[in-house]
Order: C-alpha cells, then structure tokens, then sequence
C-alpha cells in the first residue's frame, strides 16, 4: 500500500523517482512570475487532520468543509472514503487569492505545505507486524513552476521544519497506518459496506461531532490529542465490528463479546477521554 496523496504522474512513478536523505540539499523558492500556477488543475487529496485545520482556519465544521469545498468519494478497494479539493482539480483551487498566494496558508494541508518535496508511505505486511517503509523525493515541476533554482538552498530536514511537516507526516500516518490494519488485518474489502464509511465520517471528519455527541470539550482533550484518541477509538470499533463477520484478530471471540455490557459509544469515550 502507498500513500501518496498530490498529484497523478503520467510519466513517472514513485518507484522512478530518486530519494532524498534528510540532509540533502536542493534550491526553491516560490516566485511572483508563477505564484499559483502549482494550485490549479491538481488533485490535492486530504487526510483527517488536513480537514480539520482547514475548517477550523474557515471556523467552520468538517462536514460542512467536505460539503463546500471537496469531492468525497470511496475507495473501491480499501472502502475508505477519499477526500480532495474540488476546485483545484478543474480549475483553480477555492483558496488561491487574486495575486496567487494562499487565503489559508498557515493552515494549508500537508502536501501543498512540502512541495516541492513529496512523501510516499509503503507498509510491508510479510510478518505479524507492518513494518513502515517511507520515500522522500523531488516533485516533478509543473510546466509554468519557476522555483527550482530561485530562493535560498534546504536540506529536506529544513524544509520540513519551515513547512512544520512532521506533525502532518506523524497524523498522516496515524490514519494510512489505519487503513493499512483495516485492509491487512481486518480484511475490510469483504464486510465495509457503504454504510461503514458513513459511521466513520465522525471518528474521520467530523471531530465536532464527537464532542457534541459525547460531552468532550476542547478544554478536556485539545485538538491534537484529540485526534490520536480517535484514530485509536476508531480501530476498536473496527475491529469489533470485523469481528462480527468472522474477520480479524477477535473473530473467534465474537460470540462472547455480544454478551458484554455497556454500549460501543462508552468504550469510545472512555478511548477519547483517556479512561481506565
């Protein structure tokens, strides 16, 4: 599986692209001449945390983000849902300002903050762990880009710091880590319906949701904290549920688990809020 959410290469593959140590050096700088040309005709795709910063930047839900300003579709294979910027993908992107600079930019999602340097995620499911493997190379530029060669010299390790990319990179794959134990462990292609997808849109995109439901304030749980409880309390409930289709590493159980007292949504709180 990988996990690379930007832009499709007609010509080139990940595989085809030179990787890049921490401590390489390279040139960019984005230019006045080509501001905004890298935001227009893209497939942008967003994780969980990408949303939920945007739309707490535009002081809005994320379900009303996904509403006005993405196409939200799900995945045949890993029947999760896919999220990216409608806009861009046909035009210019929604928050591209008249002079090409970003309306959003300090809360821009992960892949628009690291370009022109991407991130590739593999897991290697052989043994009873998945083991991450992550590649880390050059974007190829688009055909009006004039940054390479403008601007000041980075290392990749000073270009993530400036973009605070390693915060995105470490919430990014929380959720790809996730979805690869969902696929691998769970076998989700056999029981994840469409319906799934809808009960997971709340652990997903709308944290706000959970909170109102469940009673958490943000004084309680801060949003970052909030969000590695989730993806947390959204495994369990996965699991649970795998298990009650004979999938999973407690399929063998499931019979036993239906006699459990307390509801699913009392477990998740007590996931969200840290509980014994």
């Amino acid at each position: 599986m990988i996990n690379f959410h930007l832009k499709s290469f007609s010509q080139m593959s990940v595989e085809d692209m030179k990787e890049l140590k921490p401590e390489d050096k390279f040139t960019f700088g984005c230019t006045d001449g080509c501001m905004g040309s890298c935001c227009m005709l893209i497939n942008i795709y967003l994780d969980p945390w990408d949303v939920e910063t945007m739309a707490r930047c535009l002081k809005i839900s994320g379900q009303q983000f996904i509403q006005e300003y993405c196409d939200y579709e799900v995945d045949s294979n890993s029947r999760w849902p896919n999220v990216r910027l409608k806009a861009a993908s046909g035009g210019a992107c929604d928050f591209v300002l008249e002079d090409g600079r970003c309306s959003i930019y300090n809360s821009r999602p992960r892949n628009c903050r690291t370009s022109p340097i991407g991130r590739a995620v593999r897991y290697n499911n052989d043994g009873e762990q998945a083991v991450k493997e992550e590649k880390v190379f050059i974007i190829p530029p688009t055909d009006n880009c004039m940054g390479f060669g403008a601007g000041r010299k980075w290392t990749v390790h000073e270009w993530f710091l400036d973009a605070d990319a390693y915060k995105y990179y470490e919430f990014s794959d929380l959720y790809t880590e996730l979805i690869n134990y969902s696929s691998d462990k769970l076998n989700g292609k056999e029981w994840m319906l469409a319906g799934v997808a809808k009960m997971m849109n709340p652990f997903l995109y709308g944290p706000e949701l959970l909170r109102a439901k469940l009673g958490i304030s943000e004084e309680q749980v801060g949003y970052e904290e909030f969000y590695r409880r989730r993806m947390k309390a959204l495994k369990v409930v996965l699991t649970d549920m795998a298990a009650g289709f004979g999938c999973g590493p407690l399929a063998e159980q499931a019979e036993d688990m239906r006699g459990q007292s307390g509801s699913m949504m009392d477990r998740v709180k007590k996931i969200l809020l840290a509980e014994a």
